[in-house]
């Protein structure tokens, strides 16, 4: 048996993540896998300097992976639509308008983001 699949110069803190369901449909489908970089994640100031996917730094339009406290285990991939700077908070939504979100949460702190997906890996349709 062949040990897993290491990608160079990729520390632990990167790995897969498969979506499940269709709340991120039509970026995302059910079957796909996405690269997400896991850890503690910040606001990004208003002017932007934390550019570019690998940054710490959480922005409107990223994709992240929360996990809530009352759904301890559970991840939900949702896009950052607003941010409260003041509170850090932030306001989530699923690019499927039939998706549960913040419409039904309410605004989530940011440490319940766990991961930010970065890309797309695989995609459900591939063989």
């Amino acid at each position: 048996m062949r040990p897993p699949l290491r990608l160079a110069h990729m520390p632990a803190r990167y790995s897969t993540v498969l979506v499940e369901g269709d709340s991120m449909l039509p970026t995302y489908s059910s079957g796909d896998w996405l690269l997400a970089r896991w850890g503690s994640f910040s606001l990004k100031s208003q002017r932007g300097h934390l550019r570019g996917i690998f940054s710490g730094g959480i922005s409107v339009d990223d994709v992240v992976a929360i996990e809530l406290a009352n759904q301890p285990g559970i991840l939900y991939v949702k896009r950052v639509s607003k941010i409260d700077r003041e509170k850090q908070e932030l306001y989530l939504l699923s690019d499927n308008p039939k998706g549960t979100d913040s419409r039904q949460w309410g605004w989530l702190a940011v440490d319940t983001v766990k991961a930010k997906v970065l890309l797309r890996v695989r995609s459900s349709k591939e063989k």
